[in-house]
């Protein structure tokens, strides 16, 4: 069983996330993707409420049997960290191999990880570029994480869409349409609840 994993803050959930998760899924082969929104991010803070992120993201993919979502992030205290996840999910099932999914931008701050060894240990990559990475200069990467930290990781061919969660909250804060950028059940929710106004 090949589990793709696809964290992120989902605030909120946009196109681009369901494109790189349709991505990974073809292209390595995976079983299923499953989705895992962040709790309490060391690098971000949130606009939506976790309950609001999690039911977008539901949203998103409903009727795409190939994916699901997980609140475990959500439901942990304190901040939640890859190696964790990762651990709790071994501890689920130990049968699945495990394949974490990130753009380029992650890969290249993984040495500053404080668990990158232990987290190389417990999972694959699957590394998303973005429009206008070099790819040879990745691929060069790549290959030192690998002699470095032994991490075994693998790039995709399909650039994720140039979306980004902070244009989608500014353009719904200023009142505009966002149904170009995110699945329209989603857009329907922010425009429902007054979320990012």
């Amino acid at each position: 069983m090949r589990l793709g994993i696809l964290g992120g803050t989902f605030d909120p959930i946009h196109l681009g996330h369901v494109s790189v998760a349709e991505a990974a899924y073809t292209e390595a082969g995976l079983d299923s993707v499953l989705f895992l929104p962040d709790g309490d991010p060391p690098h971000k803070t949130p606009g939506a409420s976790g309950a609001d992120r999690l039911h977008m993201v539901e949203l998103a993919i409903a009727g795409r049997p190939q994916f699901t979502v997980s609140d475990m992030e959500l439901r942990r205290p304190g901040r939640t960290y890859t190696v964790d996840t990762l651990i709790a999910l071994i501890n689920e099932d130990s049968s699945r191999e495990l394949y974490y999914i990130i753009g380029t931008d992650t890969l290249l701050q993984f040495p500053t990880w404080k668990t990158a060894w232990k987290v190389a240990t417990l999972c694959r990559m699957l590394v998303v570029p973005r429009p206008g990475n070099n790819l040879e200069e990745i691929h060069w990467f790549m290959g030192k994480l690998h002699a470095d930290y032994g991490l075994n990781s693998q790039l995709l061919t399909q650039a994720g869409p140039d979306i980004s969660s902070t244009r989608v909250r500014e353009l719904a804060a200023s009142g505009q349409p966002v149904s170009h950028l995110v699945p329209g059940p989603v857009a329907r929710y922010i425009k429902k609840q007054g979320l990012y106004q």
